[in-house]
């Protein structure tokens, strides 16, 4: 999963294991184990967190505190605030190159920009 960032709303849909109409969602830096919890509600008329739609949630959030660019994160969502019922687990990377994923139809090149690539051999080999 990818969440952008800078971004004042990220949305991003998941297959929960079950459906409850509240939950709480755990971020966790992979880099410096920073973890930022956040209540998720229903959302209603644009106001809210979890919409459900086809059998796939749709989680709004505003921009998430902790996201640095170019770390991975380990999201987790829960269905009790005791933080003990886990509906959905993943691994989230945050990145600034969202002109080239909606746009282009792109993905996220870890490497943007930095190597070039070489077509100057032609496969040849002599074997003796």
């Amino acid at each position: 999963m990818i969440l952008l960032k800078p971004q004042a709303t990220n949305r991003f849909g998941i297959i929960p294991r079950e459906y409850v109409t509240s939950a709480y969602m755990t971020l966790r830096d992979d880099s410096t184990n920073v973890i930022v919890d956040y209540t998720l509600v229903p959302r209603v008329d644009g106001v809210g967190n979890i919409l459900i739609e086809n059998d796939t949630y749709l989680i709004y959030g505003t921009e998430y505190e902790n996201l640095v660019e170019g770390h991975f994160y380990d999201l987790t969502l829960y269905a009790d605030d005791n933080l003990e019922d886990v509906i959905y687990r993943d691994k989230a990377f945050c990145t600034a190159q969202k002109d080239l994923i909606q746009v282009d139809n792109e993905f996220y090149k870890i490497n943007k920009d930095q190597y070039t690539t070489y077509n100057g051999n032609d496969n040849d080999y002599i074997v003796v």
